[in-house]
């Protein structure tokens, strides 16, 4: 038996098929609606040290922390899910 190695260049991108597009598609909106998540949470850290905005720990305690935390790594993962292939 031979054993034969592949190159990067001889792999060939295999068009996708219409369920593999839309699913690509889902996943691309996915990756969005992600980053729309976790943007008003990464604008108010700094807005709230400004003074501009009230502080998280204001809003939600110490303990209630992990819920901005939670819904912002939420989002995260979804927006890298979604964007996995782009």
């Amino acid at each position: 038996m031979e054993n034969k190695s592949v190159n990067a260049s001889e792999n060939k991108k295999v068009p996708l098929s219409s369920d593999q597009e839309n699913s690509k598609g889902l996943l691309f909106l996915a990756g969005w609606v992600g980053v729309i998540i976790a943007t008003p949470f990464f604008l108010w850290v700094p807005l709230g040290f400004t003074g501009l905005a009230p502080s998280m720990i204001d809003v939600f305690g110490v303990v209630g922390l992990r819920i901005p935390a939670g819904v912002t790594i939420a989002g995260l993962l979804l927006a890298a899910v979604g964007f996995h292939r782009v």
